[in-house]
């Protein structure tokens, strides 16, 4: 911290410095928009010039910076969903920076424009292929199950799989779960699923902005080889103290918020109390769930203290636990904690921005066995992340943007082998990473994204590249068409121990990469375009090609103690994903279709990995009658998932180094198998259904919300069991409600 501040401070004083109006004639103007009842910031509004081509769009803290606007009274419009859209008059003077911060009033009716489409961006040319930004309204319109969950609307996305309605893991354009990173406030989160996997740790309520990045993301983003989710909190209210309670059919929760001096805070819990209904989800199967999750942020700004500055505070804390209390039986226990800090800046006299995150996550899962004859298994991981990031914005409209990340990370492995001797396998490594991003917005048709991440210190031993080059191009054909371009190489140094074959995985370890194997990566090329064929009306395809080299397997051929443990194979996956969408006062809906290839390729042996699905139907429609009703209905169609069927048996002879007494008795079924993955389940398809009503008291503001899943009772396999031939089926009709109280 000591070198950090000082050099942040001194790059900053240099871009001022060197900061220089080119003419008089024009000027910029800069500021945040924030909720003027809550007093919090507004991520994603539109802030446009009335009558010309300049605009921007506010980032996830709020804010937002236009360049190169003539001098003279401009009218300034401000927009965004669930908001009265505002016009504001400002005297521009040249050769400076005019700051602009304005506060937006939400609309009565809350239902009336709910919207899965959004304005149209203020920056057309915008670089953003392969980003879907989704906001608490996107989440609200889902159906819900047992949880409201986040994960759930990305699975809505095309080129987005799941494994079975027993699971919230997704796995995106063919890539692995543990190639998907999950920020929470800039620290990740290793864990982020509740009750081995069914839905998110994250509550939906406590989310002020949500960026999920499919592929080709920024140079300022990295460690993983298929998607980044990257989430924001709110601040809080700033204006006065507000309390919610909630209540499920799984879990109930509270949350806390209101003013500080300088700041605000937000404060969350949520405890399930009823694990009788996750039955549903797996098969009704005894499963003694309990979990909790607790959140807390607080943030101060003073301007005596540092001007323009904001300071964040933030922890989080999450705990699963499955006792089953039957000795025969397994246990299990995983957590999450996080805890980190954040300062931001908007630096007086100049049009830069920084922003330094520091962070600390601690992940824990272990495995007692009890009388179950498994062995007992933990794994942890403890990992400090600092984060720097500056932007510089010129008057030409280009915008410059750099920094770094340093990660300390400790891994420890420990689990029994089959002569019961305890292998620890700890690592402690270090990764240094730099980037630069110069983004081109001088033409107004163009956009054009070049940038590098240098890794200059790796924690994996064998590395494949220094460089990862990232490239993104937006071309706007004419008002209706705009056609996007996306290149880019990325690699992973982490992943997590992961059996494809299991149906519901509960011990997933994380590991640092092994010495012996090489760090895996990838190569993205993303195609696209996007066809507005009126204002309500949007069509976005993208077509993309992956190629995914090192990737990390448990090596199955290993016979002898002196072969290693893991081995790399190689992958690739293509495809094409479209969306159409359409928002109207009343109605609104969205249509999406994925056409996609997933394959490994082991020695001698090129296969199609578990979570491959070749065709996927997503659509979601709604209506909003009025009176604060909503009404919503979600479809969904997919062909089915690969499996390795099961050709035979022959009766095995156990020899465990005794004499065996009774040889006829001490045989055990072995199953014979076919190809890997070499057949495909039937189509799976369901249909939920939702209604919500909100409505106002003398005591309270209520939101009541019930819901039906598989409506029609669809009998979707989950699988064959092997050892008695049984069909098991996923989630049957499964009706649920909440009810929330905001005081």
């Amino acid at each position: 911290m000591k070198i950090i501040l000082p050099l942040i401070r001194t790059i900053a004083l240099s871009l001022l410095f060197i900061y220089t109006i080119n003419s008089q004639s024009t000027g910029n103007i800069r500021g945040t928009v924030t909720d003027s009842t809550t007093g919090e910031i507004i991520p994603y509004a539109n802030v446009v010039v009335k009558g010309g081509k300049q605009g921007s769009s506010t980032n996830s803290s709020g804010y937002y910076f236009i360049s190169s606007v003539p001098v003279g009274e401009r009218i300034i419009i401000f927009s965004c969903i669930g908001y009265i859209t505002r016009e504001v008059s400002i005297i521009v003077k040249g050769g400076v920076i005019n700051d602009l911060n304005l506060q937006l009033t939400k609309k009565a009716v809350d239902f009336s424009e709910v919207t899965i489409v959004g304005d149209r961006n203020a920056r057309e040319n915008e670089t953003d292929l392969g980003l879907e930004k989704i906001s608490i309204k996107d989440i609200e319109l889902q159906p819900v199950g047992a949880e409201l969950d986040i994960f759930r609307v990305i699975q809505n996305n095309p080129g987005v799989n799941t494994t079975g309605d027993a699971t919230a893991k997704y796995y995106v354009r063919g890539g692995g779960s543990d190639q998907n990173l999950v920020l929470l406030n800039g620290a990740t989160v290793y864990n982020p699923f509740h009750a081995l996997g069914i839905f998110s740790v994250i509550d939906p309520e406590t989310i002020s902005s949500l960026e999920f990045y499919k592929g080709g993301f920024t140079p300022a983003l990295g460690d993983r080889l298929s998607s980044i989710l990257n989430i924001i909190t709110r601040d809080g209210n700033k204006n006065f103290y507000q309390g919610t309670v909630q209540a499920g059919l799984l879990s109930g929760k509270v949350a806390a918020e209101g003013p500080i001096p300088g700041g605000s805070f937000l404060l969350t819990g949520r405890k399930s109390y009823y694990g009788d209904i996750l039955k549903k989800y797996i098969n009704e199967k005894e499963t003694p769930f309990n979990f909790y999750d607790f959140s807390l942020k607080v943030n101060f700004s003073d301007p005596s203290i540092d001007q323009n500055s904001k300071f964040v505070a933030h922890t989080f804390l999450s705990s699963d636990q499955v006792v089953n209390n039957d000795p025969l039986l397994e246990d299990y226990h995983i957590k999450n904690n996080i805890i980190g800090a954040k300062w931001s800046k908007i630096w007086n006299g100049s049009p830069l921005v920084s922003d330094l995150n520091l962070s600390y996550s601690y992940y824990e899962a272990s495995v007692e066995p009890n009388l179950s004859g498994s062995k007992p298994r933990e794994n942890k991981v403890k990992d400090f992340t600092i984060n720097a990031d500056l932007a510089y914005i010129y008057d030409s409209k280009d915008q410059l943007l750099f920094g770094f990340q340093n990660k300390n990370i400790t891994t420890q492995l420990k689990q029994k082998n089959q002569l019961n001797r305890e292998i620890d396998y700890s690592v402690s490594k270090s990764a240094l990473a730099a980037y630069i991003n110069y983004k081109f917005f001088r033409w107004d048709d163009v956009g054009l994204d070049i940038g590098v991440r240098f890794n200059f210190l790796s924690m994996a031993e064998k590395r494949p590249f220094l460089f990862e080059p990232r490239v993104s191009l937006t071309w706007l054909i004419n008002r209706l068409l705009i056609f996007k371009f996306a290149f880019g190489r990325y690699s992973q140094d982490m992943v997590a121990l992961t059996n494809e074959d299991e149906l519901i995985s509960v011990f997933e370890p994380w590991i640092i990469v092994p010495e012996h194997v090489t760090a895996a990566e990838a190569t993205h090329f993303i195609v696209g375009f996007t066809s507005w064929f009126t204002d309500k009306v949007v069509l976005e395809v993208e077509a993309y090609y992956k190629l995914m080299d090192n990737l990390l397997e448990v090596n199955d051929q290993k016979f002898t103690s002196v072969q290693f443990d893991f081995k790399n194979i190689n992958g690739s996956s293509y495809g094409i994903e479209s969306a159409l969408k359409f928002d109207g006062s009343v109605f609104y809906s969205k249509i999406s279709y994925a056409l996609g290839w997933a394959e490994k390729y082991a020695k001698n042996l090129t296969y199609a990995p578990r979570y491959d699905v070749r065709h996927s139907i997503n659509i979601l429609a709604g209506i909003n009658p009025g009176a604060n009703w909503q009404f919503t209905a979600n479809w969904v169609v997919a062909s089915g998932m690969p499996f390795t069927p099961i050709t035979g048996f022959f009766n095995k002879l156990m020899l465990d180094g005794n004499i065996p007494i009774n040889i006829l008795n001490n045989y055990e079924p072995e199953f014979l198998y076919d190809t890997k993955n070499s057949a495909r389940l039937p189509y799976y398809h369901r249909l939920d259904l939702s209604i919500t009503k909100k409505f106002s008291t003398a005591i309270a503001d209520f939101t009541l919300g019930a819901s039906v899943l598989n409506v029609y009772n669809r009998e979707n396999i989950y699988y064959f069991d092997k050892k008695t031939g049984k069909r098991i089926n996923q989630l049957p009709i499964f009706p649920a409600f909440f009810v929330k109280a905001e005081f």
